[in-house]
């Protein structure tokens, strides 16, 4: 369950020796808030700025849009427009930049150690393949023999990559006794058209 929402954030205070119109007291608080996005309670990022008036005598509470003219256009505005935006309420969309940055990152990295492995197969090597009816499965190679590389497939297939983990858990015993042959070069052409997506390699 994801929980969002918006809240507001008190940004200023500044008093003004503007009339009242209910009381005539001169002597009214101006407050500027900040309204802003949030995602687990962490700030995304603010939307709009609003703000409300208070006499300090009467204690009537105005909105923007009831405001006198003059208040509104001579403090109101003005205040509003000087009031800077903190930074802390783009938090969220920092931390979702540096979290898809990492996982490029960390993408492109495996990407490059894959290409390596793939030219060099090894005994024991368990790649992470996609079929031809976009299912996968696993195949473990057993052994390479010059340019031939034998291994053994998985006998279970799943409709989604993360559901090889589970495959991967059953163990040995879950490969067919039967031995496959394959050329290095079959395997790195798999491999560029992204048939294989991972290699493990212990």
């Amino acid at each position: 369950m994801i929980i969002y929402g918006s809240r507001s954030k008190q940004l200023v205070k500044e008093t003004s020796i503007e009339k009242c119109a209910h009381c005539g007291n001169r002597n009214m608080d101006i407050y500027i808030f900040q309204k802003y996005a949030h995602i687990f309670w962490i700030p995304f990022f603010p939307f709009s700025k609003t703000g409300v008036s208070q006499c300090n005598n009467c204690k009537q509470v105005l909105k923007q849009n009831e405001m006198p003219a003059s208040l509104q256009k001579e403090t109101y505005d003005i205040l509003k427009l000087k009031t800077a935006t903190p930074v802390w309420m783009f938090s969220g969309l920092a931390l979702l930049v540096l979290l898809i940055t990492s996982m490029v990152i960390d993408s492109n990295k495996k990407n490059e150690r894959n290409a390596l492995l793939i030219l060099a197969p090894q005994s024991g090597d368990v790649f992470e393949v996609r079929t031809k009816d976009n299912q996968y499965t696993l195949f473990k190679v057993d052994d390479v023999q010059g340019d031939t590389v034998l291994f053994f497939i998985n006998d279970f297939q799943t409709n989604k990559s993360s559901g090889l983990r589970d495959i991967k858990e059953k163990g040995d015993n879950a490969y067919a006794k039967e031995t496959y042959v394959m050329a290095r070069q079959e395997l790195k052409e798999m491999f560029d058209k992204g048939d294989i997506v991972d290699i493990d390699r212990k």
